[in-house]
């Protein structure tokens, strides 16, 4: 059906453009030769409704109608000035040249446009429409491709700024596209198609569904008990077990009853031990053998110790072999005074080393500090952590981008610490900008009162093919936050990450510090057993020639990896 105007007087609630702040037409309109306006053969535009929102809808209308009188009004006043882009809305998606969309799945897409069709358009997002608006001339589509299995057909058909539609011509050379392809992504809804696509038998996590709260969390919880009892004793392979069994109750779809137990035999990882703890869980609501260690002292002990930032198990247990028992008893032991740590770790802006020392070092700061540095941070404060850390590296460096991953990406209303991956924009040359730039950021950020200590700090290394170290090659520098920054409230200390990635990797970054564990570890698993490739968050490479691969999207570096796109808040297979 026809596209109807909408009324001026709509404001769109989303931020996004509204009649009275969009751009006016003298940023829209670009010098010309005069040109026969009604001579010019328009570009026809079809704008698919799904997944759009009413309100975001008719802006778009809104905007290409209003944009169209303007060039008319500006062409008819005989200035000689006119732009350069000549916009029609159609009904027809078989009529016409460009398709506006919000879907990003070709299935999804093909519901709607028929397969034979949309491989003869330019599927872009409605972002194309907006910023070509903006710019007064149709933009190419490098940044704006919607759907990515229908790249190719997309390249072909939408027009470089000023050239012919159907001009093979307007093909960029490969660097070129790579330059102007990468982009930060927004926070993407959950395709249902691609969920669909996940099953909850899978033997890996990265092919299950995942989400924060499962129907059985209370089934995972206690399990999980037992789980970190394992983990605190260093029994590591008893660990792994019921931190698959969790992984695979987590993406169970529907409570555990009675009648479904004869089903768990047909999952992963649920041997018979673990098939009666469910049974018991089922008949009782709990299992016995967590509460016994809920109640046991030496756990309660590793448990808080644990909980100390720099302490790991084995720390924990040669603690409590020397008799300590409780956080107050740690605090005398390393002579810490609680809330005030003089530790100075900026030194270590020459790179961490592990000695004895610098690992004590930690642990009394992060002793020092528990009080704060156990609360959980909301996701407002977290937004606000990002956007300052950001705002202090723009005076370091111009048209550097950044996500929030971890638990924040997870959907978790509350994280533990704050995980920033960086990059910059600029693809071809953001490698060597990002290059050294942690430590410059966080000697700025101490200098403003920001970030009072400094846990750990590294420089790039080499893609590290072999896997023959723990962490990848990034550059990053884990820290502690003071904040807010202001004399009027009593300052807070929270633990902030700060990951930097070039352009080439930064999607691999993010998803490798997205998490959570078992997703991580599934998917080097994956890559490593299915694909012959390896996978960390520095990098994709294939494991018999070390070639390297670079995923402009974050979709891409699932596609790499021959995987259905599981969505970040579909990613929590722990507990």
């Amino acid at each position: 059906m026809p596209f109807k105007r909408p009324l001026r007087s709509y404001t769109c609630d989303d931020g996004s453009l509204s009649p009275s702040d969009r751009p006016s037409s003298s940023r829209r309109i670009r010098s010309s030769s005069p040109r026969n306006i009604e001579e010019e053969k328009p570009l026809l535009i079809y704008i698919l409704p799904a997944k759009i929102r009413p309100e975001a809808m008719s802006e778009l209308v809104m905007l290409v109608e209003d944009y169209k009188i303007e060039r008319v009004t500006m062409g008819h006043q005989g200035r000689g000035v006119i732009s350069e882009l000549n916009l029609q809305l159609t009904g027809d998606a078989e009529k016409a040249n460009i398709v506006v969309t919000a879907i990003h799945m070709r299935q999804r897409l093909e519901r709607h446009i028929d397969s034979r069709i949309a491989k003869t358009k330019a599927i872009v997002t409605p972002s194309w429409l907006r910023d070509s608006l903006t710019s007064g001339q149709p933009l190419p589509y490098w940044n704006y491709a919607a759907v990515h299995d229908l790249e190719d057909e997309t390249l072909r058909h939408c027009p470089d700024a000023g050239q012919d539609t159907s001009s093979s011509s307007s093909l960029r050379s490969h660097s070129q596209e790579k330059e102007n392809s990468w982009r930060t992504e927004p926070d993407e809804p959950i395709e249902v198609t691609e969920v669909e696509l996940l099953s909850h038998k899978a033997r890996y996590s990265c092919l299950r569904p995942s989400p924060l709260v499962c129907p059985n969390q209370s089934l995972v919880e206690e399990i999980n008990i037992i789980r970190r009892s394992r983990h605190l004793e260093g029994e590591e392979r008893s660990m792994l077990s019921y931190s698959r069994a969790i992984s695979v109750i987590k993406a169970y779809p529907r409570i555990i009853t009675q009648r479904d137990l004869h089903d768990l035999h047909e999952l992963p990882f649920l041997g018979e031990k673990l098939y009666s703890m469910i049974q018991e869980f089922v008949k009782t609501g709990r299992i016995a053998e967590a509460q016994t260690i809920l109640a046991d002292s030496r756990f309660q002990s590793l448990s808080a110790f644990d909980t100390i930032y720099g302490i790991g198990p084995h720390t924990a247990r040669r603690l409590y072999d020397l008799g300590l028992r409780t956080l107050e008893e740690l605090e005398q032991y390393y002579e810490v005074i609680p809330g005030a740590s003089n530790e100075e770790t900026i030194s270590l802006l020459e790179e961490s080393t592990n000695t004895e020392a610098a690992v004590e070092k930690t642990i009394k700061i992060g002793l020092a500090l528990r009080h704060d540095l156990s609360h959980t941070i909301p996701r407002p404060e977290v937004e606000e952590i990002n956007r300052t850390v950001m705002q202090e590296l723009s005076h370091i460096q111009k048209g550097c981008k950044s996500v929030i991953a971890g638990g924040y990406r997870r959907g978790k209303p509350q994280s533990n610490d704050v995980d920033i991956v960086i990059t910059h924009a600029d693809w071809e040359l953001g490698s060597q900008k990002v290059k050294g730039l942690c430590k410059k950021l966080v000697q700025r950020l101490h200098e403003q009162g920001l970030v009072t200590h400094v846990m750990h700090i590294s420089g790039f290394h080499e893609h590290n093919a072999l896997r023959t170290h723990h962490w990848d090659s990034l550059e990053k520098a884990l820290t502690v936050f003071a904040w807010p920054h202001n004399s009027s409230w009593p300052r807070v200390y929270r633990r902030v990450d700060l990951i930097f990635a070039a352009p080439e990797v930064f999607w691999t970054a993010v998803v490798g510090w997205t998490g959570s564990t078992m997703f991580e570890r599934d998917l080097r698993l994956w890559a490593k057993q299915q694909k012959g490739m390896k996978f960390d968050s520095s990098g994709i490479s294939r494991r018999h020639d070390s070639k390297l691969y670079y995923p402009r999207t974050e979709r891409d570096v699932f596609k790499v990896l021959g995987l259905v796109h599981v969505h970040p808040t579909m990613r929590n297979a722990d507990a």
